[in-house]
């Protein structure tokens, strides 16, 4: 028997055709577990504070306060907020300062989120009381919105 039939005869064996597919079966797992990775609820930083859980189920907001904090000293602030599952025409979260001063932490008009839905947003901030107001249509979910400042001389 010639050499080059056995090797042909190699070469399209199943098993070699199983092989060759192995690395496409590890790359669809490898995609499929990062994918499932992603699916738990954010959460924030051990060190925030919660200033607020508002069910958006209850009612609708209108550029309504729904928490507030204060800032002791010129300090770097951050506000982590999750919104998971929620599908609305219009979201708005803003943080009013001392003085009047707006701060827009998060505008969108058709937002939708999946189980991650959130984010954080940082600004440097002068000493004072800040509310957090909100505007969104009566919608099922759950906003909570947490808070942490750090001196920026630090």
């Amino acid at each position: 028997m010639c050499t080059h039939s056995i090797k042909q005869r190699l070469i399209q064996a199943p098993w070699i055709r199983f092989a060759q597919l192995l690395p496409g079966f590890f790359i669809i797992a490898l995609i499929t577990v990062s994918c499932t990775a992603n699916q738990t609820q954010q959460a924030p930083p051990p060190e925030f504070q919660l200033v607020a859980e508002v069910d958006l189920a209850a009612q609708s907001y209108d550029e309504e306060t729904v928490g507030e904090f204060t800032v002791a000293e010129t300090a770097v602030t951050s506000i982590f907020y999750a919104i998971p599952n929620i599908d609305t025409g219009y979201f708005d979260l803003s943080l009013i300062g001392p003085d009047g001063d707006s701060y827009l932490i998060l505008h969108s008009e058709n937002y939708r989120t999946d189980a991650n839905g959130g984010g954080q947003w940082e600004q440097n901030l002068s000493p004072g009381v800040y509310q957090l107001a909100l505007t969104v249509p009566q919608s099922p979910g759950i906003l909570s919105i947490y808070w942490n400042s750090w001196s920026a001389s630090n």
